[in-house]
């Protein structure tokens, strides 16, 4: 199984996001890997690009806060 690991662009670099309801499930992170937007606590965050790590069995997220 793989689970979702989530970095956040703070202007200049990326930092780890701890999202304490992150998804581990396969088809919630296929959904997530289909949208572009992921709304968390009030904040909108836009997934940039996203990687597969086969080797950690992690799915990186790379996302900016958005305003919509």
């Amino acid at each position: 199984m793989y689970s979702a690991e989530y970095m956040l662009w703070n202007g200049s670099a990326f930092q780890e996001l701890d999202l304490a309801e992150s998804s581990s499930y396969t088809m919630e992170l296929a959904e997530q890997l289909l949208d572009h937007y992921m709304v968390r606590g009030g904040t909108t965050y836009e997934f940039v690009y996203s990687v597969l790590d086969v080797d950690r069995k992690k799915v990186l997220f790379l996302m900016k806060e958005v305003d919509l």
